[in-house]
């Protein structure tokens, strides 16, 4: 890495810098939506069965559509794609908020919105993904994606701080139009971005044209070990954190028997824990082992699972309760941003720019195709068995495939074998 390359070139490069900024602004709409929306979801049905169904809804697009959006994307300006997309989210997000206010959204009109939103997002995020190393030098990589998750932490840490405030003031229906509002404003400042090499990789004249640009993409993921082990870990992830994600609110309010203050904690606390991560990661990658950085995201997140179960006799203590989830949750995004910062800047020096449109909607649905399968089982087990007892089911099921990974030491052979691949 390039010793003048550092956060200060970052801060120097003004068309990453836009991008960076519609970025923060969708991450503060987002932050206070979150908090809204996952109280919405749970009163307006009172089912822990129906926030996994649209928590499996929302990733459904990542698996059926993602592939072949990455794949037409390759063939588009990226710029305009993301223009559309933000917009598309800003009118779906506004019929909620217009629902909430006038008083006529269903448990199905969130379905057909939230599936609408993920659509729009499978587009979005392969054309975004082609953009930054079109804006950022390879040296730049590590430093430039930390900086965008450090900062879109704090920035989504005060939006969930001040989520509260927010909607007392204007309603829940305010908080989501606030949220319409930055994706609005997202697609302005992406209007702006000057990009040089702007243009379509492939040029997808006809079907057949466009599948065997697919066929290129899948097949060049396929002839890598460590983009198949990234696929493989990411699924297995994406899959046990569906418990933690979907069932967040009823965990809130009948294990930890706490309200919206309680889940804006444990957001927050998770929060700062990644901002620490993710500042860190660049430092760190050059001191610590890379199988740390995979096993140690992957034991957090088991250990926050039976933990949170194991105290939960001891919740009757509310200042107990809040310190507890404020350090484990802490842990665990410190854990996490440092395994999510090593598998994307992995991912970014791995693929070759021509391929990256392709590669990143590829590798995300194959990654997020247990997702909403996931999210069925949940929604079984949610029907039949306590939340604590599926906590204690993932995390027990989590630590079992991490030990399993740490013992045979399949990272570092991974990791060797691409090496070898490399130098032959």
């Amino acid at each position: 890495m390039n010793k003048n390359t550092g956060y200060k070139q970052i801060f120097k490069n003004f068309q990453y810098m836009k991008l960076f900024s519609a970025s923060m602004v969708n991450r503060f709409g987002d932050s206070v939506d979150a908090i809204a929306s996952a109280w919405i979801i749970y009163e307006l049905t009172g089912s822990a069965m129906w926030s996994a169904i649209l928590y499996g809804v929302n990733k459904l697009p990542s698996v059926v559509i993602a592939p072949f959006a990455g794949a037409w994307v390759e063939g588009m300006k990226k710029k305009p794609v993301m223009i559309l997309t933000d917009l598309i989210r800003a009118v779906c997000v506004a019929v909620i908020a217009t629902g909430i206010l006038f008083g006529f959204l269903t448990p199905w009109i969130l379905l057909a919105t939230t599936l609408t939103i993920s659509t729009a997002e499978a587009f979005r995020l392969p054309a975004g993904s082609a953009l930054i190393p079109r804006l950022l030098s390879k040296e730049e990589l590590s430093y430039g994606m930390s900086l965008s998750t450090s900062m879109g932490t704090v920035v989504e840490l005060i939006g969930t701080g001040a989520a509260a405030g927010i909607i007392a003031l204007i309603g829940t229906a305010g908080a989501i139009y606030l949220d319409m509002t930055t994706f609005i404003l997202s697609a302005l400042i992406i209007a702006t971005i000057k990009v040089q090499r702007d243009e379509a990789t492939v040029v997808n004249s006809n079907a057949k044209a466009y599948f065997e640009t697919l066929k290129q993409g899948f097949s060049y993921i396929s002839r890598s070990k460590v983009a198949m082990f990234l696929v493989a870990f990411a699924a297995f992830l994406n899959g046990i954190t569906v418990p933690i994600n979907s069932l967040q609110a009823p965990l809130v309010s009948e294990i930890l028997k706490g309200g919206p203050e309680t889940l804006s904690l444990l957001g927050i606390a998770v929060m700062v824990g990644t901002l620490v991560g993710s500042v860190a990661y660049p430092i760190l990658i050059g001191k610590v082992r890379k199988e740390v950085f995979v096993i140690g995201g992957g034991f957090a997140l088991g250990l926050y699972y039976l933990g949170l179960i194991m105290a939960q006799p001891l919740y009757t203590v509310p200042a107990f309760m809040y310190v507890f989830v404020g350090i484990t949750s802490f842990i665990l995004g410190l854990f996490i941003a440092l395994l999510s910062a090593f598998l994307n800047v992995q991912f970014m020096e791995m693929i070759e720019e021509q391929y990256l449109a392709r590669a990143a909607s590829i590798m995300n649905a194959m990654g997020s195709a247990v997702t909403p399968v996931m999210s069925l089982v949940v929604t079984g087990l949610a029907a039949v068995l306590p939340i604590s007892v599926i906590f204690v089911i993932m995390g027990l099921l989590d630590l079992a495939v991490c030990l399993y990974i740490a013992l045979t030491r399949t990272v570092t052979m991974v990791l060797k074998s691409e090496e070898s691949a490399d130098a032959a």
